[in-house]
């Protein structure tokens, strides 16, 4: 049985982004970090810009080595 894969959601760009976009942007990555994340939005919404892209990151780092890990797995079959 296969592991279904969590794809790197977010860039974590929003720190750096200063268009007319942001609410948009901003609105995505908290909806995205509540999906994948499993994080309520109260907690979102009350955490800093800082922290979120942290965790952003430290969730990408773990589903690229998860990723990593299965095709090592596959290649040993």
């Amino acid at each position: 049985m296969e592991a279904a894969l969590l794809p790197p959601f977010l860039d974590s760009t929003i720190l750096f982004l200063s268009t007319s976009n942001f609410e948009k942007t901003l609105r995505q990555e908290l909806w995205l970090c509540h999906k994948h994340m499993d994080l309520s939005m109260e907690d979102l919404y009350n955490m800093t810009v800082a922290d979120r892209k942290s965790y952003i990151i430290i969730h990408n780092r773990q589903v690229e080595q998860e990723k990593q890990r299965l095709e090592g797995f596959r290649k040993n079959k």
